[in-house]
Order: structure tokens, then C-alpha cells, then sequence
């Protein structure tokens, strides 16, 4: 290995990291901490010296970020030498760190299922994400016109149907709802959980770059990322999740999650997230029932027990 190689793999190391530590404390506290280090670092070599009380519990501080950072390293050196990429592994967690920022982004979700008499429909949803607790999605109902909306905010999960008692809960409203919805059946709605699953039990690769076209026409130019599964204790766990994230702006463009069914096995085969649009004007009410449908309609309010109690308008 010559001395450009060398330094390009350690420079991708120390990215891969770097976005470890960001993503595990606030970035004020990140950035505080970078500043005070090189304070110290740029202090006369005379505060340094044996004279200068240390109290046990900086040193036992700095004891743990030198032997956190020990452990980072050593697993850097660990993944590499399993064919994980640590620049493809840099890009997933950057991608994490903008999907969770508080800005509300469009997506159009599909869901190839494949049915026990082997039809395969693909089911064509709207999906709205904001940071990592809120989401909302339209899904297509049975009549012509007609939508099931269902989301997640702060407090309540909430499933809006065309007719009937609009559902309001925590904890199990949507899992049950979704149960009964196969096509949609997956905990995999939210940008962030699936980019969160894709660094636990996945072997990451970097393939060559693409560009792809959004709705509007644009062109952007994508890092390509593939996580195929390795290990898991999650029954149903996708067998491979692929990434294309935008070099400039760090967005996930584009996610597709595959699930290799045997022959003549009914169920999901794939889920796909497609980045439309940014929508800043849509605000916080965007993630609440009451503003996905009109007039007064039956809540059914559900406990953490799944007991339901009726408000009538």
C-alpha cells in the first residue's frame, strides 16, 4: 500500500469515527467538547506539568474517552477486515443525522406484495417524515377517492379510516391496525428506522455512484450503499436494504428494502421510499388526526391495554 492509499483509508477511518461520536451526543455537546479538548491542547506546556493537581474524577472521565475511543478504533480495524466499508458506513450515519432533523419531507412509499394466488400488486402511498417520532401516510382505500391516513407524533399513534371511529392511541394502535393490512404490514415506515437497521447485523458495501431523477426533473447525484444481512434476532428482517444518498445534502433519495421469499410464499417482497419534495409549509397539525379529515366523526380512544372508550361528537 502506498503512502496516498494509505492515508486516503485513514482519512475514512477517522470520518466513520467521527460521525459514531456526533451521532452519539448532542452536536452542542459534541462541538463543546472538540473546543474544550483543543484548549487544552494549545495551553503552555506548563499547566501540563507534575505540579498541577488532577482530580480523580477527570481522570477518570478522560480515562473513558480514551478508552471509548480505543474501542472505536479497534472496531473500525474489526469491521474492516470483515469487507465493511467504513466510507459506506460514514454515508448511512450522516444520512441518519439529516433524516432526523425537524423538517417534514415527502416520500412516495411502495409495497410490492405478493399474494397466496401469486398476484403481486404494488401499492402506491404518500409518506410524510419529520424528524424521529413523526410520520404520516396516506394509504389508497378500497372505493375510488378514498384514503386511510395513519401516523405517529410525540404522543399518539392514530389511524384516520375513510368511515368509522377514528383511532387514538399509544403504544399498539398502529400494530394492530397494521396487522390486519398486510400489504403494509412492516415496521419499516419511518426513514429513520430503516437507516437505523441498516448498521446493526448488516454487512455495508459502497457501490459506484448513480444519479437519480427526481419527480421535479432534477438530477442528484447519489452515493450508492448496500447492506446485506448477516445477523439478527428480528423474525422478518429484510434481507437486504439499499441506499442512495445525496452527495451534497447528506437526504436519503431513495431506500429499498427486499425480503427473498420461497416459491409460492405470500408476503412482502419489497418496500420502496422515493424522495418528492421538501414541504416546509406543512406545520406540526400536518402529524395529527384532526387534520386528516373534516366535520365531526366518533374518536376511539385506545388505553396501553388495547380497552377502547368512545367520544361522541
Amino acid at each position: 500500500m502506498n503512502e496516498d492509499e494509505q492515508l486516503k483509508r485513514d482519512q475514512l477511518r477517522d470520518s466513520w469515527v467521527e460521525s459514531l461520536l456526533t451521532s452519539a451526543v448532542a452536536p452542542q455537546d459534541y462541538a463543546d467538547h472538540v473546543a474544550r479538548a483543543m484548549k487544552r491542547i494549545n495551553e503552555p506546556e506548563s499547566t501540563h506539568g507534575a505540579n498541577v493537581p488532577r482530580s480523580p474524577r477527570k481522570s477518570m472521565r478522560w480515562g473513558a474517552i480514551a478508552l471509548a475511543a480505543s474501542v472505536l478504533i479497534a472496531l473500525s480495524f474489526v469491521l474492516d477486515s470483515n469487507g465493511t466499508s467504513a466510507k459506506a458506513m460514514a454515508a448511512v450515519q450522516r444520512s441518519l443525522h439529516v433524516a432526523a432533523e425537524q423538517m417534514t419531507r415527502k416520500y412516495l412509499l411502495q409495497v410490492q406484495y405478493r399474494s397466496p394466488t401469486g398476484y403481486e400488486p404494488q401499492i402506491d402511498n404518500e409518506l410524510y417524515v419529520q424528524g424521529h417520532d413523526c410520520f404520516t401516510l396516506r394509504h389508497p382505500g378500497l372505493l375510488p377517492g378514498s384514503s386511510f391516513w395513519l401516523g405517529k407524533n410525540e404522543t399518539d399513534e392514530w389511524v384516520v379510516p375513510p368511515i368509522g371511529p377514528v383511532r387514538i392511541g399509544s403504544g399498539t394502535v398502529l400494530s394492530r391496525w397494521l396487522a390486519l393490512h398486510q400489504q403494509l404490514d412492516t415496521p419499516y415506515l419511518h426513514v429513520t428506522t430503516l437507516l437505523t437497521r441498516m448498521s446493526q447485523g448488516y454487512r455495508l458495501e459502497e457501490l459506484s455512484d448513480e444519479v437519480v431523477t427526481l419527480p421535479d426533473g432534477t438530477k442528484v447525484a447519489c452515493q450508492h450503499i448496500r447492506a446485506e444481512l448477516e445477523v439478527t434476532d428480528e423474525p422478518n428482517a429484510p434481507d437486504m436494504i439499499e441506499l442512495w444518498v445525496s452527495r451534497e445534502t447528506g437526504i436519503a433519495i431513495r431506500i429499498v428494502v427486499r425480503w427473498n421469499l420461497a416459491d409460492g410464499q405470500a408476503g412482502r417482497e419489497s418496500v420502496a421510499l422515493t424522495f418528492q419534495s421538501d414541504e416546509p409549509s406543512l406545520s406540526d397539525e400536518w402529524f395529527t388526526p384532526e387534520a386528516h379529515y373534516q366535520g365531526s366523526r366518533v374518536i376511539m380512544r385506545i388505553d396501553s391495554l388495547g380497552q377502547p372508550r368512545f367520544e361522541r361528537p
